[in-house]
């Protein structure tokens, strides 16, 4: 099940919605941004602010879309999201002007959506989402990079905590894809926890990274 987000835009902001537009405008900049598996299970509340991260967000002047996920299948997910991103592209939205990002599991159903989009142009920023060696998300990140990750197209940013002994680079499914990349290792100390509300020390560089054409 899909929950609306009422989130009210700042002045100068740009919109929060939960689906792409039907008529979208095409000199906006559009974002998906996909939360982790705490909201699934939770909702948006003071542990995990997503609400408040898809406001600074649309603060920095993107359309965003954003929806409150139930738990579910990543591929099907994944799907989904490249629909919405077709119905932009053939809506006359220009490539450059759309971005994906997640954290977690919605990181790594970007990278999923990623595969199945296979697009060059598209810029995407994956938070603390490929599973360590030893982490509970290590085996399903090897079977993606098995089964999908060669078909992988996009620019990614991909960013994780020091401090977070689960997630790290995805540079084994980035590099079979041959996709250009660049890590960022945060050093807040916050580990995977440091995505769960705006923070300024993975917001900039994420819509530095997106912004820069």
């Amino acid at each position: 099940m899909l929950v609306a987000l009422a989130a009210p835009p700042a002045a100068g902001a740009g919109e929060i919605m939960t689906q792409a537009p039907p008529r979208p405008e095409s000199t906006n900049h559009y974002l998906f941004y996909l939360h982790g598996a705490y909201v699934e299970r939770r909702g948006s509340d003071e542990r995990y602010r997503y609400r408040e991260i898809l406001q600074a967000l649309a603060d920095r002047g993107f359309s965003v879309i954003g929806e409150i996920r139930g738990p579910g299948a990543v591929d099907r997910y994944a799907r989904e999201l490249a629909a919405q991103v077709r119905h932009l592209l053939e809506s006359g939205v220009p490539s450059w002007h759309i971005s994906i990002a997640g954290h977690s599991r919605g990181g790594f159903i970007a990278l999923v959506a990623a595969a199945e989009l296979r697009m060059r142009d598209l810029r995407y920023g994956i938070m603390a989402a490929c599973g360590r060696e030893g982490s509970l998300y290590h085996r399903p990140y090897l079977r993606f990079v098995e089964q999908k990750a060669r078909a992988i197209g996009g620019r990614f940013l991909v960013m994780w905590d020091a401090g977070d002994p689960e997630a790290g680079p995805c540079d084994l499914a980035l590099n079979e894809a041959r996709a250009p990349y660049e890590n960022k290792t945060l050093a807040t100390g916050r580990g995977e926890q440091l995505f769960h509300r705006p923070d300024s020390a993975w917001i900039d560089p994420l819509v530095a990274f997106l912004r820069a054409r």
